[in-house]
């Protein structure tokens, strides 16, 4: 166990390095960078400013709202150097999702970044009478507002530095009195299948998963790490709180969330972090650009791809290569690849964590079979955001890899996995600390010692003459296909399975203007009878591999993409299923409708007008493989 905390770890790294760079900022097209000299000097005077201001006492709660800034983990470190507990609020929460944050934590202040997050505040605080502050550190249309609680968190942070004048000494043995496993942070459970829970850790949580971490894939000091995942999420405070803390990486944080592909482009980062759908994303965005590319190129590429399918299937295989295979694929890696890992801002990549989810096998073929080493995790919440970890040279589709150091974990009866050790976290905030924990999800532990994640245990489809299937395993084969965003499957007591699609926007554009199909709205292109069709083959193609009774048997292409903030996605881009099922009952009941023609459009009323909406209910016959 770790006997330190994470700001006894920042005033080791400003004493012992406190010159070299702990963070780059880009603004206005620049990258500023703040040694670590100047982040422990910037925490000091917050600290003290909290103290001598607000009075913060131990235990006390300051939430934290903004995207992905230095002064975010400022804030963040600073609270915990006099005790306090800093909250991590995701900054796309709408109003309502918000007010049951702040219902939930009751912070004495909040610090917030900008007019965006200020202005939903304000129409939701007089509901929080016990929150006594709202400091902002972007004051960028903010000068005019004059609300008795808003301040300028640069005021907070010149009282501090007066106090830190007055005794240079104060504040170091300050940092001495918090203790490894005082709470160190507060975050929120997801909320996919109920509402987001508070969940607690300590200062041993977070380094002892980041030491975890580095003990499976060293981290060194001079590596470079894009921090663009919020965060108010537990992995992303792992990488640019933990093993920034304790291995000196250097964090760099986007200009704004739009530029963060050009920011990858700039920085070429050696770590990342994403979830499943910005690597499928990425995939796709490829395709378009081949798609959209020269004879030229396009004919390079066909031929070189197929090193790139045999350089995958041998890694996930295992298997050497031989002396002509390697000397071909370093060949077509010096035309090609790395100028397709350069495109992609993974020139200098050496790890890619895929974490919330499982990335598609196609996708995770492409990347490795390009050279990139992505790798597949499983963690939640309450393991600290990561519990297994794929092994270098231990890589497989289907695994989650081995669990951390220092992790156990073990399949239980019905086979949900159960975790143990001191990366699980310290508890739901107001109840009893644990050690291990239940995770809800089910899987197996593979020959090869991998964890094998199989879904949440909520949402196993139990059909009428089944045991139950993976609705998130059917989801993920969905998602190979580059047309399609997002797919949420039901079936549960019912005698066959169903999906709810949305299209992916932009590569069903481009085909639709290369096929001449015009269409003025994204509804209006989902309805399209040539993009109907292509939906349909695509999802033919996609289910061939499953065995039978994991196929679905109809479909609905949604009018629209699916929304955070209709609650039917999470800040961290999973579906949350009992919204997607409220919000569009009359579609899943259609999708269930058996007295109707389903290879034509079945009659749904819609929820707002209660006039008849037509909506094409796609049937997939026997005839095509697939039903």
């Amino acid at each position: 166990m770790t006997h330190r905390t994470l700001p006894q770890l920042l005033f080791e790294k400003a004493d012992k390095e406190g010159r070299k760079v702990a963070f780059r900022q880009k603004n206005l097209g620049i990258w500023k960078e703040w040694t670590w000299q100047k982040y422990y000097k910037e925490v000091e005077s917050l600290a003290l400013g909290f103290q001598v201001e607000f009075s913060i006492q131990k235990g006390e709660r300051i939430g934290i709202i903004g995207d992905n800034r230095p002064h975010w983990i400022v804030t963040e470190l600073a609270a915990q150097a006099i005790g306090a507990v800093p909250v991590g609020i995701y900054q796309d929460a709408s109003p309502a999702a918000m007010a049951h944050y702040l219902h939930e934590c009751e912070p004495r202040i909040l610090v917030v970044e900008d007019q965006e997050q200020v202005d939903k505040l304000l129409e939701i605080i007089d509901s929080f009478p016990t929150i006594e502050a709202i400091l902002f550190y972007n004051e960028k249309g903010l000068r005019s507002y004059s609300h008795e609680k808003l301040m300028n968190l640069k005021s907070v942070q010149s009282i501090g530095s007066t106090r830190a004048s007055e005794d240079p000494s104060f504040f170091e043995h300050q940092i001495q009195k918090v203790k490894p496993l005082d709470i160190a942070f507060i975050t929120f459970t997801s909320g996919v299948t109920r509402q987001p829970k508070a969940a607690t850790f300590t200062h041993t949580n977070l380094i002892q998963t980041a030491l975890s971490i580095h003990e499976v894939d060293a981290v060194k000091a001079d590596d470079d790490y894009l921090s663009f995942l919020s965060l108010a999420w537990i992995c992303e405070q792992v990488m640019a709180v933990g093993l920034s803390l304790t291995r000196g990486m250097t964090i760099n944080f986007p200009e704004e969330p739009s530029t963060i592909l050009n920011d990858l482009r700039e920085i070429g980062p050696h770590l990342i972090q994403a979830p499943p759908r910005t690597f499928e994303n990425m995939l796709t965005r490829f395709q378009i650009r081949m798609n959209d590319s020269t004879r030229l190129k396009k004919k390079v590429y066909e031929l070189t791809r197929s090193g790139i399918e045999k350089n995958a299937r041998a890694k996930l295989s295992n298997r050497s290569v031989s002396f002509l295979s390697k000397i071909s694929y370093s060949m077509n890696d010096f035309f090609m690849y790395s100028a397709i890992r350069d495109h992609l801002g993974l020139s200098r990549l050496r790890r890619a964590y895929v974490t919330g989810g499982r990335l598609n096998s196609d996708a995770f073929e492409f990347f490795q079979g390009l050279g990139v080493n992505v790798k597949q995790t499983y963690g939640m919440v309450e393991t600290t955001g990561f519990a297994s970890i794929q092994r270098d040279h231990e890589w497989t589709t289907a695994g989650a890899g081995k669990p951390l150091p220092g992790l156990s974990m073990n399949i239980a009866s019905r086979g949900e996995i159960q975790v143990e050790g001191l990366q699980v976290f310290a508890g739901y905030l107001g109840g009893y600390p644990v050690t291990e924990f239940s995770t809800g999800d089910y899987g197996q532990i593979l020959d090869t010692g991998d964890m094998e994640i199989r879904g949440r245990m909520e949402e196993r489809l139990a059909l009428d003459s089944t045991d139950g299937q993976s609705s998130s395993e059917i989801e993920t084969e969905l998602r190979k296909s580059q047309y399609l965003q997002e797919a949420v499957v039901f079936g549960e007591g019912r005698s066959y399975l169903t999906a709810m699609l949305t299209i992916h926007r932009a590569s069903v554009g481009r085909w639709a203007e290369k096929n001449q199909i015009s269409y003025t709205s994204y509804r209006d292109l989902t309805m399209h009878p040539e993009v109907i069709d292509l939906i349909k083959d695509e999802v033919v193609e996609m289910m061939s591999s499953l065995p039978e009774e994991s196929r679905i048997k109809r479909f609905v292409i949604l009018p629209e993409e699916l929304r955070l903030s209709e609650g039917e996605m999470t800040s961290t881009q999973k579906t949350v299923r009992r919204n997607v099922e409220k919000n569009y009952k009359r579609y899943l009941a259609a999708l269930y409708n058996d007295a109707g023609q389903f290879d034509t459009l079945s009659q749904v009323n819609s929820e707002e007008t209660n006039e008849g909406e037509i909506v094409p209910v796609i049937l997939l016959d026997r005839s095509q493989g697939v039903a």
